[in-house]
């Protein structure tokens, strides 16, 4: 039994062989710090404690590190991280990312005292332009725009049925003026009767009524 597990063992371990061989880049050294890593040129800036190994490099590098300027390659239980920084002026990514910030990283990041060595890339590759993308995005804005366009169109016959419905609410306006008029008119009717006449005598006739 034991003898199978680890012949079950061994054969995982070549598959995993085979998939990093097919995945891993192609790293050529040209002199002791200059190298090319899929046909573009690297220098090493930095090799502290002997943390540079071409075989590892080749495994773990990918294309996406190509966008960097600097490349760290840091060792923590016998695996190598690499990471990529920005160059000091550049405007891509956060300040984090920015090559002045290395010491930072190491601090926080990195084992106290691990080897590590700093790659600086000599052709930084720039991202493809998708074309594609925006013209798919342009052709969504585009529908909707007609979308919302034929939203906000409305039929003539809805346009026609909403027609009468302002007049009659014009006319329940004007009936409420008028309304209000005639109370108006009537209050002041009521206080014309309200008020009081008075007739003025004379003095013969009151003598008259006496006699």
């Amino acid at each position: 039994m034991n003898s199978e597990k680890k012949e079950r063992r061994e054969a995982q371990l070549a598959k995993k062989a085979e998939t990093i061989k097919a995945y891993a880049s192609d790293v050529q050294m040209e002199s002791e710090t200059q190298l090319l890593i899929d046909g573009h040129p690297y220098a090493i800036e930095k090799n502290f404690r002997e943390g540079f190994d071409v075989e590892k490099l080749k495994e773990r590098f990918s294309q996406i590190l190509a966008k960097y300027d600097y490349i760290l390659g840091d060792w923590g239980y016998d695996q190598l991280r690499l990471h990529g920084f920005y160059a000091t002026n550049s405007k891509k990514g956060f300040p984090s990312q920015s090559i002045d910030h290395l010491q930072d990283y190491l601090l926080e990041y990195c084992n106290f005292g691990c080897a590590y060595f700093i790659l600086h890339n000599l052709d930084v590759a720039k991202p493809a332009k998708n074309t594609k993308k925006r013209q798919n995005r342009n052709n969504k804005k585009k529908k909707i725009d007609s979308d919302s366009r034929a939203v906000n169109k409305k039929p003539k016959e809805a346009e026609r049925k909403k027609k009468p419905y302002i007049s009659e609410k014009k006319f329940e306006m004007h009936e409420r003026k008028n309304k209000k008029e005639n109370i108006a008119v009537a209050t002041i009717k009521r206080s014309n009767v309200r008020k009081r006449h008075f007739v003025i005598r004379q003095k013969n006739e009151q003598k008259d009524s006496k006699v």
